[in-house]
């Protein structure tokens, strides 16, 4: 998924080959495709998000998947486009894997909710709402109590036979009530809610995480050929309330009115992500600079100093011949004992591409 970068075609395949950051800085592994198993199911997707369910069990939201069959039956090797048979892409879908760790990331296996034996939308159109026109982009997610959120991003397509033509109607959130005893497989029943931030811009949820009874938001604006980002924050027993959710202004005070939301950064390609890192005691947000591929992360101890964060490339993927676009929507999607784990999207093979950080 992506505000900006929106592409389904592809070839080719990154090796492992450990390197060091750019310039000076922390070290990075590459370790190709994330999560193979899922071309059980997929042939391609983005808008790759993680949620903690619980100690045992990771949930995963994509934004646009594409559903098929593959010529070879091993995934990707030279395109998208030659190794494939395509039936429709979806534009979310949801899957879960066991708590994915620094032990087990290699060879996680993603399971998806389906629907007669092929993955299907967890955030539904409605009556009315042709899927050709009508899509619903799912971001980030968070998990309260009995509870699991995730924005989405409603999209309206006038003519789908052109590239990059959509408009952002607004920024939703869905719900699903965890039903008790609910296990891996059993049914999952996501319900919209009403749209939480209404007009294109600023796409909230674009990375959501909880921190000291807190949902915080990150959101993506796209202003000429700008594309900066914005905070908003917001109490857990309060995020169904729109009016409830402040934003951080450029001076570093939260505020409740949206139009004073600052923007930060400027050069954010697609999602990013949003994390408190326990081992640096600081804020990290990682994204993909627009135009360039280039992963940046931005550490800093407060929301109310943002502007004075510390930007550093740490890695910048190759742009390969005929690629469409740079690769865009770089994210964590989790880390552990000075470990951060980044994907980004490969637009050549329509693929989550895995790095690891060392700090």
């Amino acid at each position: 998924m992506k505000i900006l970068n929106k592409k389904i075609i592809l070839p080719s395949i990154l090796f492992i080959v450990i390197i060091s950051g750019c310039l000076t800085g922390p070290s990075v592994i590459e370790h190709g495709i994330f999560a193979p198993s899922r071309h059980e199911y997929v042939l391609g997707q983005d808008g790759v998000c993680s949620i903690q369910f619980d100690d045992t069990l990771t949930l995963w939201t994509f934004a646009d998947t594409i559903l098929g069959k593959w010529k070879t039956g091993k995934g990707p090797v030279s395109s998208l486009e030659n190794d494939t048979v395509t039936e429709g892409m979806i534009s979310n879908s949801l899957a879960w894997s066991e708590k994915i760790t620094p032990a087990n990331f290699k060879n996680i296996k993603l399971s998806y909710l389906t629907e007669d034996g092929r993955p299907t939308q967890f955030i539904k159109n409605r009556s009315g709402e042709d899927p050709l026109y009508h899509r619903f982009w799912a971001l980030d997610g968070v998990r309260i109590g009995n509870r699991v959120y995730v924005y989405y991003l409603h999209i309206f397509v006038p003519d789908y036979t052109k590239f990059l033509d959509f408009k952002v109607l607004y920024s939703g959130l869905a719900v699903w009530y965890i039903p008790e005893g609910w296990k891996p497989g059993d049914h999952v029943r996501f319900k919209r809610l009403g749209p939480m931030f209404k007009g294109e811009y600023p796409a909230y949820g674009a990375s959501v995480m909880k921190k000291d009874g807190y949902v915080y938001l990150a959101g993506h604006f796209k202003k000429g050929d700008r594309f900066p980002l914005s905070f908003a924050r917001v109490r857990e027993d309060k995020i169904e309330d729109t009016g409830s959710y402040e934003f951080i202004t450029e001076n570093g005070k939260w505020v409740n009115d949206i139009d004073s939301a600052g923007e930060f950064f400027g050069d954010v390609s697609g999602e990013c992500s949003i994390s408190y890192n326990s081992s640096l005691k600081k804020y990290v947000l990682i994204y993909s600079k627009i135009f360039t591929g280039e992963i940046k992360t931005a550490t800093f101890t407060g929301f109310e100093n943002i502007k004075e964060a510390k930007l550093v490339t740490v890695y910048k993927p190759e742009k390969k011949e005929g690629a469409p676009m740079w690769p865009y929507s770089g994210k964590e999607i989790f880390s552990e004992d000075g470990r951060i784990f980044i994907i980004y999207i490969d637009p050549m093979i329509y693929q989550p591409m895995l790095i690891e950080l060392k700090l």
